[in-house]
């Protein structure tokens, strides 16, 4: 027998009806779909517990798009109708989960654990209280080689270790993005999130970011140049949402150790 986990992200928000929430683009954001405004609503994250054995041939014991499906269109919607009421306890949240979202035509859940999601948050320096901070992370998977065309192989690993395998190696890269904006009138985090899918996370996901793209065929996709580019990428559109926004910087995690912040 194995267990299978999956954890999925999502806000209930008081500012949408149901409808328009559930209607709402589904982005790649680490913070979850779907997405919440700056006020009246609150993030979570459930983790599904399922247990078995995996078909041979597969290897899988379920497919996790079937996990996320169940959710969000079993749980989600009773989910968004009950936060419109009152505000909903943990443990609510995890049996109406269960009780909507297990079984039936879709997998069998076996346990489930919520927790408030913590990857939005919102910063006010004193020296000017009139503008918000508002750092919202993403996430994309990728892969990469660090080498110069200059070096040999030999050469190549000495300066960069097993970075340069030839064959490359992969990352689940993880992207904060820290846009100012105006305190009363503050960015639609809908609309940002729109924005950081179409320029940078739908560009980079899933790419070899050395083969598949323009962007490192003449410099090194190390951390510090990712962030770099994101910057580079992101500056202009977010120049142009409303609330008088401006790109503050760009924060790139390559592993839960490693990561490089670029300020615009």
């Amino acid at each position: 027998m194995v267990i299978l986990t999956r954890t999925i992200r999502f806000s209930l928000t008081r500012e949408l009806p149901p409808a328009d929430a559930l209607a709402s683009p589904r982005g790649n954001t680490h913070a979850g779909w779907p997405s919440m405004n700056l006020v009246a609503g609150a993030s979570w994250e459930a983790t599904v517990e399922v247990r078995g054995v995996p078909d041979p041939r597969t290897g899988y014991l379920v497919g996790i798009d079937k996990l996320d499906a169940a959710i969000r269109t079993r749980a989600l919607p009773v989910l968004l109708e009950a936060h419109r009421q009152r505000d909903l306890s943990a443990s609510e949240v995890a049996r109406t989960i269960l009780e909507t979202a297990s079984g039936g035509d879709g997998p069998t859940f076996d346990a489930i654990e919520v927790s408030m999601e913590r990857d939005t948050r919102w910063r006010v320096d004193s020296g000017d209280m009139s503008m918000i901070l508002v750092q919202r992370r993403y996430e994309f998977s990728a892969s990469h080689r660090l080498h110069l065309a200059e070096l040999d192989d030999e050469a190549n690993a000495a300066m960069f270790g097993k970075c340069s395998n030839p064959n490359g190696h992969g990352h689940n890269y993880e992207v904060e993005v820290q846009v100012s904006t105006n305190g009363d009138a503050p960015v639609s985090i809908l609309v940002l999130d729109e924005v950081v899918d179409d320029v940078v996370i739908d560009r980079f996901d899933h790419k070899h970011l050395n083969l598949d793209l323009e962007d490192f065929r003449d410099r090194v996709p190390s951390v510090e140049n990712i962030a770099a580019r994101c910057v580079d990428l992101l500056r202009d559109p977010v120049a142009a949402l409303p609330g008088d926004c401006r790109l503050h910087g760009v924060k790139v995690w390559e592993t839960p150790r490693t990561a490089c912040t670029v300020l615009a």
